[in-house]
């Protein structure tokens, strides 16, 4: 189930590039006509699109199954180069292969006519070398939309080219502010930047889950994470689906994280829901950010874990018309003051079974 998720979140991802993969095929017809028509006299409009469409799914799979995360612990600008060489290596293969093909069945003559004829009229054609150049421009465009994805999180970016925080508006959110345990104690035993790969491979792992259970990455500050879904009955199951499955999968990373940094991280977590406003600040740096008293006390709910030596605690608020699934134990720990409210929260621990 998990994996599955994960796999239609690319897909989507895929699919919603390969369609601007199309659009462009048509302008860059119309501009290889321009400088070379010769070569496209007598071509099918529509084979050249859809021939200009599965070189870029191939390559947008590639990047977007493959090669996203391949050189992530690389600098940004030596990411994008090698990601930039081995998107153009396939894409001369599949060209190389289409091409070759389609003169094997347009062509007649022996098989060094085809290839003497291939090689002077395609190869080194001025209409390939200008298709060459074209599929460069959208494989960088490619890899800087899957940035910008990245950067907004599933849904975040198509939410931002829709204008749909343009205006203030009130949402009903679910919120899990969660962070390492021992935090302090472990960055200085590890020293800044070890500390800070630490937190990049802790970060990664739980995003697995995360994604899987539908989950938003709102925001990372130092060590901590906040998470968010809307506010439904479904949702609040995922919320504790991700808890479990980053607990076990951090589990089972144990022996890797002590034979890298001779500690394994655990983490606790807060989680509330209520509803808050959400829109777009900022002039330089424009960022969708949620305010309100939700927000708060979730923070305050988290830093009761270690008050109350929970790992996972949780408000009556997100408890409200949801049944506690199977493997879950909730327990009440009863009414607490939070810092800087004047009414109490009655709050729950929660226990994998």
């Amino acid at each position: 189930m998990a994996s599955r998720r994960i796999v239609n979140y690319k897909l989507i991802i895929l699919a919603n590039i390969s369609i601007i993969w199309v659009v462009f095929a048509f302008l860059f017809l119309y501009n290889i006509i321009l400088i070379d028509k010769n070569d496209v006299t007598g071509r099918s409009l529509i084979i050249f699109s859809l021939a200009f469409a599965t070189i870029g799914f191939i390559v947008s799979a590639s990047l977007v199954f493959y090669l996203k995360n391949a050189f992530r612990h690389y600098p940004f600008w030596l990411s994008v180069i090698l990601k930039m060489l081995l998107a153009l290596a396939l894409f001369v293969l599949i060209a190389f292969v289409m091409l070759a093909s389609y003169y094997v069945f347009g062509q007649q003559g022996t098989l060094n006519e085809f290839a003497d004829d291939f090689y002077r009229n395609v190869f080194l054609s001025r209409a390939f070398m200008i298709f060459m150049f074209d599929l460069a421009v959208m494989t960088l465009l490619t890899i800087i939309m899957l940035e910008v994805v990245d950067k907004y999180g599933p849904g975040g970016f198509w939410g931002m080219i829709r204008g749909k925080y343009v205006k203030p508006r009130i949402e009903n959110r679910i919120f899990i502010f969660l962070d390492i345990n021992n935090a302090t104690s472990i960055a200085e035993k590890l020293g800044h930047t070890k500390y800070f790969r630490l937190l990049r491979d802790f970060f990664a792992e739980i995003t697995i889950p995360l994604l899987a259970n539908g989950g938003e990455i709102y925001q990372y500050v130092g060590d901590e994470v906040v998470l968010s879904w809307k506010n439904t009955p479904l949702n609040k199951q995922r919320c504790f689906k991700f808890l479990r499955q980053s607990f076990f999968l951090l589990k089972r990373r144990e022996p890797k994280f002590i034979k890298r940094y001779g500690v394994s991280p655990t983490f606790k977590a807060g989680i509330h829901s209520g509803e808050v406003t959400a829109g777009v600040i900022g002039i330089v740096k424009k960022d969708l950010v949620y305010s309100g008293d939700t927000l708060n006390t979730t923070a305050r709910i988290r830093s009761k874990c270690h008050e109350l030596e929970e790992s996972f605690v949780v408000s009556e608020g997100f408890l409200h018309e949801f049944s506690t699934p199977f493997a879950y134990k909730v327990n009440e720990i009863g009414e607490m003051e939070l810092k800087g409210r004047t009414e109490k929260e009655k709050l729950f621990s929660v226990i994998f079974e």
